[in-house]
Parts: structure tokens; sequence; C-alpha cells
């Protein structure tokens, strides 16, 4: 890969190449970072909630369904549902003066 450099008019041809390839890399970094500006929330909810298994349009909509995917958050909600559905009951009781 080296090239062996006898003279000036071969290291300006080298120092140019280099400056070629600088200027690609810098290109191509570029382009890297500004996918992943793009894709950042994306990435985020993908490793947080895992892949996405169905696509929707709004963004609240697809939030909500990454949320609701979670075991951990799909057994609170259940144990929050089953309180709150007891308290209900309870103050309906109460209200009626059935207890």
């Amino acid at each position: 890969m080296n090239k062996q450099i006898h003279n000036i008019k071969s290291l300006d041809r080298r120092v140019s190449e280099l400056r070629k390839k600088q200027l690609e890399l810098e290109s191509k970094l570029d382009n890297n970072f500004s996918s992943f500006k793009d894709n950042y929330m994306g990435m985020t909810f993908n490793s947080i909630f895992g892949s996405k298994k169905k696509s929707t349009t709004h963004f609240w909509a697809d939030v909500a369904t990454r949320v609701m995917e979670s075991e951990k958050l799909q057994t609170g909600v259940s144990k929050l549902a089953e309180t709150l559905a007891d308290k209900v009951g309870e103050a309906i009781h109460k209200a009626f003066g059935k207890e």
C-alpha cells in the first residue's frame, strides 16, 4: 500500500491522493453523522422497546404502541386498571349504601 517516493513530483502526487481520500472520508463521515441525527429517535426506541413490528404514520401512536409492547408496562397497566376498578366499585357501593 505504501508507494515509494523518490522525488518531489511523486511526493506531490501522493499528497494530492491523500487529500482527495481525506475529503472523501470527511464527506462520508458527514453523511453518516447526518443519518445518525435523522434516525436517533428511532434507534433509541428500538434499543429500549425492541424492533418495530408494524408501521404507523402517527408519531404518538407509534410511541404508544412501543410502550404497550413492553411486558413490564403491560403488567403495571393491568395492576393499575384492577386497582382503579376496585376503588370505583367501592365508591359506588358506598354511594348507594351497599356495603
